[in-house]
């Protein structure tokens, strides 16, 4: 299923971002509230998800999950010093950081509800008249 691919990629690029964090620990400010933070987690999910379909669609198309991340980033005026942080924030808090994500998927999966519902009603309307 292209969702659970999209949380492996995900979790995989989150694991790598912890690595490259420093050891000093992020202080208050630099980490970003949660509900917020929820939103950002899902945004990646879907901007890796358009990625993965550009890459299997098209031979020329880089991917480049830099300026992918820099338009989430941009989107809720964060820098990657501050998700970073909060990365690691809440790894260190493994059972937040479960809630947390349990929330991203659920937003995910309503999406993707919704999607299957609005290509269900498209088929419908497109069935020729009997």
């Amino acid at each position: 299923m292209l969702l659970n691919r999209l949380l492996y990629v995900v979790c995989i690029a989150m694991a790598l971002v912890v690595l490259s964090v420093t050891c000093s620990g992020p202080s208050g400010n630099d980490i970003i509230p949660e509900k917020k933070f929820i939103s950002i987690l899902a945004d990646i999910h879907l901007a890796d998800g358009i990625g993965m379909i550009n890459v299997n669609n098209n031979d020329t198309f880089i991917y480049d999950s830099a300026s992918l991340y820099g338009a989430v980033f941009l989107k809720y005026r964060v820098t990657r010093a501050q998700f970073d942080s909060t990365m690691l924030y809440y790894t260190a808090r493994p059972g937040d950081f479960a809630e947390i994500y349990n929330e991203v998927m659920a937003r995910l999966k309503k999406l993707e509800e919704g999607v299957v519902r609005e290509i269900a009603a498209d088929s419908v309307k497109m069935q020729p008249a009997r």
